[in-house]
Parts: C-alpha cells; sequence; structure tokens
C-alpha cells in the first residue's frame, strides 16, 4: 500500500517510525511546508503531487486545524484516496460533508486516531453500536487538562504554577486555550456522540465550560468533601433526543474515573446489553496517536472497516441535569429558588444549587461578562 502524509510533526513522525518496519506499507510522499525541512526525497512543498498520483492509496492527514485540512480531506477523497486522519477539529465541524463524501467516491474515511489517543474507543463505539443502542458516554479526553487538575489535587498548587510546569513539560501548549477551555474535548464529544448515537450532533450544539479559572481554593473545598475534579465530555441519547456537554465534574476520590493519573484518559460507554465499558490509556503523543492512525491504516489495507452511517435525525434537548458547585463573584447575583446552600465570602460566594438541567448553568455562564465564574457538577 502506496501512503502520503500531510504533515510531518509529532504525530505523522509516529507513523513514519511505525511504518518503516513494516514493509508491505510504503510512504511515497509527505508534504511539508517550510522548504528549510526537506531533508528526504519523498518529501513535496505542493499537495497536488500527492492529489494526482494514482498509485497512492491513502492519505494521513495530521496538519491540523480547519484549512487547509478540509480542502486536502476532501480532495484527497475525491481522488479516490482513502483518508486517515487525527484532526478532531476538522472532523467535528465537517464530518457529514467528509462522510458523504467518502461514499460517494466508494473509498474510507478513517477517524480512531482523533479520540483517545492509543485508546481505541471510535472502534470500539462501532462495534457496540452492532448490537446495543449505545445511550450514553463520557470521560477525560484531553491529556493537558487531565494533567493540570491531577497535579493541583496532588500538590496543592494554584493553576498558574501548575501550567507552567505542564508547558514546560511539554503536556501543554504555548497557548493552551483549546485544552483548558474545552474546546479541544468539545470537538471529541462531537465526534464520539455522533458515532455512537447514529446522528450528527453538531459541536456548535455543545455547551461548554472549562479549568481556566479553577483555583486552590477550590481544590481545598473538593479534597475537604472527598471529592476530585476532572474535565468531562458526557453525552446522553433518550429517543432522538440528546444533550452534549463539557465542563469540569466533581466526582467521589474513589472512583477509577477519579484516579485517572497525569496526561492519561478514560472513555466510557453505556449500552443495553454490555452495560457499562470502560476503555483507559494514554490520550496523546507520538507513539500512542500514531499507533492509532497505523491500526486504522491496517484495517483499511485488510478491509476490516466499519462504515460511519448517519441515518438518525436527533434533536438537541434538555437531558443532562444534576447539582452544581458554582464559584461567582459576590458582586454577582444568581436565582435563589435554585440554591440548595451558600457561603458567603469577601470576595466571592460558593453555590451549591439544586438539581437543575446543565442548559442553566451554561446560559448564567454565558450572560454574564464576568468570566471567572468558576462550575463543576456532582456526578
Amino acid at each position: 500500500m502506496n501512503i502520503a502524509l500531510l504533515g510531518f510533526g509529532t504525530v505523522c513522525k509516529g507513523v513514519y517510525d511505525i511504518l518503516k518496519e513494516m514493509p508491505e506499507y510504503n510512504i511515497k510522499k509527505i508534504l511539508i511546508r517550510n522548504p528549510a525541512k526537506k531533508t528526504m526525497d519523498c518529501m513535496t512543498l505542493d499537495f497536488s503531487d500527492i492529489e494526482n498520483d494514482n498509485d497512492i492509496d491513502l492519505v494521513v492527514e495530521a496538519i491540523g486545524g480547519l484549512h487547509p485540512a478540509k480542502e486536502y480531506i476532501i480532495s484527497s477523497l475525491k481522488a479516490k484516496k482513502h483518508v486517515v486522519t487525527a484532526n478532531k477539529a476538522v472532523v467535528a465541524n465537517y464530518f457529514d460533508e467528509f462522510v458523504q463524501t467518502a461514499k460517494e467516491n466508494g473509498v474510507k474515511f478513517m477517524i480512531e486516531a482523533t479520540t483517545g489517543g492509543g485508546i481505541p474507543w471510535i472502534k470500539n463505539l462501532q462495534r457496540v453500536s452492532r448490537i446495543d443502542e449505545v445511550t450514553s458516554l463520557y470521560g477525560i479526553m484531553n491529556g493537558t487538562s487531565n494533567f493540570i487538575l491531577s497535579a493541583m489535587n496532588d500538590e496543592q498548587k494554584d493553576f498558574d504554577e501548575v501550567l507552567k510546569a505542564a508547558q514546560k513539560l511539554g503536556y501543554a501548549e504555548s497557548d493552551p486555550s483549546a485544552d483548558i477551555d474545552g474546546d479541544d474535548v468539545r470537538n471529541k464529544c462531537a465526534i464520539s456522540a455522533s458515532i455512537a448515537f447514529g446522528g450528527l450532533v453538531p459541536v456548535n450544539s455543545i455547551s461548554q465550560s472549562g479549568i481556566r479559572y479553577i483555583n486552590k481554593n477550590d481544590i481545598k473545598w473538593f479534597n475537604k468533601n472527598n471529592l476530585v475534579c476532572k474535565l468531562f465530555a458526557t453525552a446522553i441519547k433518550s429517543g432522538n433526543n440528546y444533550d452534549a456537554i463539557v465542563e469540569p465534574v466533581l466526582l467521589d476520590k474513589n472512583t477509577v474515573e477519579a484516579n485517572v493519573p497525569k496526561n492519561y484518559n478514560i472513555t466510557c460507554l453505556y449500552g443495553k446489553t454490555i452495560g457499562d465499558v470502560k476503555l483507559y490509556g494514554q490520550g496523546a503523543g507520538r507513539f500512542p496517536t500514531g499507533n492509532a492512525i497505523v491500526q486504522d491504516i491496517i484495517d483499511v489495507n485488510e478491509n476490516q472497516t466499519f462504515d460511519i452511517v448517519f441515518n438518525k435525525e436527533l434533536t438537541k434537548s434538555d437531558v443532562i441535569e444534576g447539582k452544581y458547585y458554582i464559584r461567582i463573584p459576590s458582586k454577582l447575583n444568581f436565582d435563589n429558588s435554585l440554591v440548595e446552600s451558600k457561603i458567603n465570602s469577601e470576595n466571592y460566594a460558593i453555590i451549591i444549587t439544586k438539581e437543575i438541567y446543565c442548559s442553566k448553568i451554561h446560559s448564567f455562564i454565558d450572560n454574564n461578562k464576568d468570566k471567572s465564574i468558576f462550575i463543576a457538577r456532582f456526578i
């Protein structure tokens, strides 16, 4: 099988290193952006060298971002080339178009590496869905945020200090916004829910709240109450209605999810006959993600793939609910009819809400200009 790599960053270097030990797979072309980095004859600066090469069977896309990644994927599919991608942002935003284009051109569109790093999450969602209706999924899907929350909990340090340490160790980007604000998890949640529920779950329908404003005092309160905070993706289906959300949650310290350390991920699903399934592993990195891409390549080559099918019309509704921990500046007002208990201090108030739909809390955040509000839902 002849393969082209779009990009030669961390992930594609992992793919290259794995495939060079497998003689039945040949990397024929590598697309790069910087001519100064052209160190091999197979490297090219021109995508048309790949698009117009009829000997190339499969394209691996890992350049990230929306554009030109979208155009490269569509062009590759229309050129009758299978596509394997690790780019969760472009998949979440153009999922339906990619699936339809692949179908029209008789090729495969493979996305295992978009979600969960080396965890075989997408394939297992597809396997379970053959027999069961998957009615819920949740989990820790971002290693950077989990590293930060784990360090804050274990070391009792404040957010900024831990973030700087994560950046120094390479666990966080110089601009960590996508990880700490929940954008990355929201993309993965949209992809996972669409696969699990058999219908398109638009990424812009998923509310999100990140961990940017968590502080050491929040962690102390959680520890005092035997709780651990994690950033979760959650999606639930009821009939043809769904709800999906990304937000911090509070877990009993003895649960499996509460004890997922450092940059690891855990992805979970529930099916009628299989019950609860939890998959644990490394959520990112050169070789875990590279492994997921190579697994997809092998599946395509051996014709062992699952087709992605969106055959259900789903409607976004209020399905997810719970009690919330909310820390807000003292100057802000919160609907007293929703309050179960409240602790006031000079500068802020801690509110424990009654059981309410998640949409109400996220509307409250969206409607307030003060972004220092921190929320976490009790699980």
